[in-house]
């Protein structure tokens, strides 16, 4: 299917019902290879036909579309029929051959995580085998987290296998990153937080290790009657920026993180006079109330 000259654009879409023969065959692949599923006998036609039939509309099925060709799927499926799990969604994802390790996993994923989102589940569980470690990579990249091990869980090719379970809540995540951790990044966590309660993930950060926040911020939020003298700055952790859905730097220049999505150029609070940190801290309050409101209209 996929050719080494193949157009690099790549594009994840619906599956149609045109495209249950390439779906068949990179499932087929993935039988074969002994990676990614306990299935050993390849699906028939009407197998995979069965399968779609079996999903609604709120378990979405999406490809991957290399040119012409369709190069990966993945599906939300029911992690179970009782009602007390109708917000937990099951994850397949398969890539084709000389497809995988191109991106094409990783398109995949954050688009049936963005389909999850928009159909109100509120995680996502998948069970990879143990010996699929390049998938497990990629789902840790993505932000999911090992729950454990089911020792020799199921037989294939007559041994007994290793089963990992991992899940990924679908809170979005904000990540506030400045290089101490002591001042606006506190003040944006602790305001959005404020707007969003618990439906939104928030989180600030530094990139150089601090003791403690910027006695000029404590004063100033104290005015404003938040207390924020018992924080403690934090550094950033790579799995977090993995995780992150938004990425806003303060408006310094951050080292060792990947990706800034949004800069709100703040100037620094530290060593400013009572009144220079009151106008900041009003700046970081009118930012996070905007995109609070942004991330309310993302969640409708």
């Amino acid at each position: 299917m996929y050719a080494a000259n193949a157009p690099s654009s790549l594009r994840v879409r619906d599956a149609r019902a045109s495209d249950l023969a390439a779906i068949r065959e990179i499932y087929n692949q993935g039988i074969v290879d002994r990676i990614a599923t306990l299935d050993e006998n390849p699906k028939s036609e009407a197998d995979i036909n069965e399968w779609l039939d079996q999903h609604g509309d709120r378990y979405a099925i999406v490809v991957a579309q290399r040119g012409e060709e369709v190069v990966g799927w993945a599906s939300l499926d029911p992690y179970s029929h009782r009602c007390a799990y109708r917000d937990v969604a099951d994850l397949s994802v398969y890539v084709e051959r000389p497809a995988r390790g191109t991106g094409v996993g990783t398109a995949l994923l954050r688009e049936i995580e963005a389909r999850a989102r928009r159909a109100q589940f509120h995680k996502i569980v998948l069970f990879a085998l143990a010996q699929n470690d390049a998938g497990r990579r990629l789902y840790r990249k993505i932000g999911y987290r090992d729950v454990g091990v089911f020792k020799e869980q199921g037989r294939l090719d007559g041994r007994f296998v290793d089963v990992v379970a991992m899940e990924k809540l679908l809170k979005l995540l904000v990540l506030f990153v400045c290089k101490h951790n002591t001042g606006r990044s506190q003040m944006a966590e602790v305001f959005l937080r404020l707007f969003v309660g618990d439906d939104v993930e928030v989180i600030s950060a530094g990139t150089i290790a601090a003791d403690r926040p910027d006695p000029g911020v404590v004063a100033a939020m104290a005015e404003v009657e938040i207390d924020v003298s018992g924080a403690r700055p934090k550094l950033i952790d790579p799995a977090l920026v993995a995780r992150a859905d938004r990425i806003i730097t303060m408006g310094c220049d951050v080292e060792g993180v990947p990706r800034v999505d949004d800069d709100w150029g703040l100037p620094d609070p530290k060593g400013q006079s009572p009144e220079r940190v009151r106008e900041i801290r009003d700046l970081v309050l009118a930012k996070a109330r905007r995109l609070a409101e942004e991330l309310g209209a993302q969640r409708t």
